[in-house]
């Protein structure tokens, strides 16, 4: 997770310390958590929704041995202090418009590819010409970004595996392209290209399942008449960086984003291989919620990271 300083995991400018404790504790499913993310001690998270089950004379959550779990009146109640809290944000932006100061916070969630490799300098450009816009970036695979997006937990997400959410509505960011990715010193190495059969002969390093990057290779092989069950998986991770590692060593080979190659294969350390027959072809996308309104901070970071990425390509 990338946060800058000052950003509250939910809450955003909600003025409403109880309700701000509230959305917290929602995010996190757990008061000790919560504490820790609001810098406050645990006493004090169940004081705040004490307070709030008080006033509203019913219970808000079930405390269960690992954590905490929405009532049906706390469902009610997260529906609307979410409301409540883009309310805040919109007038703050609305607000800094006027003074040509824009101010607010912005929640993203990104998949590892695009979080870990393109968004850093993206998020640098955009802090420097917004310094108090807050913003919050969490790096999940596909799956996740799209359930928290649907959910409402952020202002926009990007993605690039595939997915089915009548809820979300997407927008193309970039073109990419997945890499077969070995050692120099594999036997690969030196092949100009090689039939997708001859995948079958290698063990694989993958990433985990709900990954995008899986997924999009997955499909691919199956539109190439491979069955998957004769894929030698060796290993399954969720880290984009360990498997490069794994990789450079020879414990396997994998198959991996242009985007995070492009400084390995620069320096020598990781060889792409040609595969033919095989479409590795994919889209970086913006998604949204259909029903959300899509912020002035928001249009300002989809802009820089057209801007970008069309620079970065």
């Amino acid at each position: 997770m990338f946060a800058t300083k000052g950003t509250k995991k939910g809450g955003g400018l909600l003025a409403d310390e109880r309700l701000k404790t509230f959305l917290v504790v929602v995010r996190c499913g757990s008061l000790t958590q919560a504490a820790k993310e609001l810098y406050i001690s645990q006493p004090a998270v169940t004081l705040q929704i004490h307070k709030l089950e008080s006033e509203y004379n019913t219970a808000l959550f079930y405390r269960r041995e690992r954590g905490v779990e929405l009532t049906p009146a706390g469902k009610m109640l997260y529906d609307y202090a979410q409301r409540i809290d883009r309310l805040y944000e919109e007038a703050a932006e609305e607000l800094g418009a006027l003074t040509g100061e824009m101010r607010g916070a912005l929640r993203i969630g990104a998949t590892l590819t695009i979080g870990e490799y393109v968004l850093p300098p993206i998020i640098g450009t955009f802090k420097s010409e917004h310094p108090h816009v807050d913003i919050l970036l969490e790096v999940d695979n596909t799956r996740r970004i799209v359930e928290q997006v649907a959910s409402g937990d952020f202002d926009c997400g990007l993605v690039e595996g595939p997915f089915d959410n009548g809820l979300i509505m997407a927008e193309k960011l970039a073109d990419d392209e997945l890499v077969i990715v070995c050692s120099p010193r594999h036997q690969l190495a030196g092949m100009a290209k090689i039939k997708p059969d001859d995948l079958l002969q290698e063990q694989f390093i993958l990433r985990e399942p709900g990954s995008g990057t899986r997924q999009v290779f997955e499909d691919a092989l199956q539109q190439a008449g491979i069955d998957l069950s004769r894929l030698q998986v060796l290993m399954q991770l969720g880290s984009t960086q360990a498997i490069k590692a794994l990789v450079t060593e020879r414990v396997g080979v994998s198959v991996l984003s242009r985007w995070t190659v492009m400084e390995d294969t620069k320096q020598g350390t990781l060889c792409t291989v040609d595969v033919p027959g095989i479409d590795l072809h994919r889209s970086f996308r913006f998604i949204f919620r259909k029903d959300t309104r899509i912020s002035l901070i928001t249009r300002h970071f989809i802009s820089i990271c057209r801007k970008a990425t069309a620079c970065m390509g």
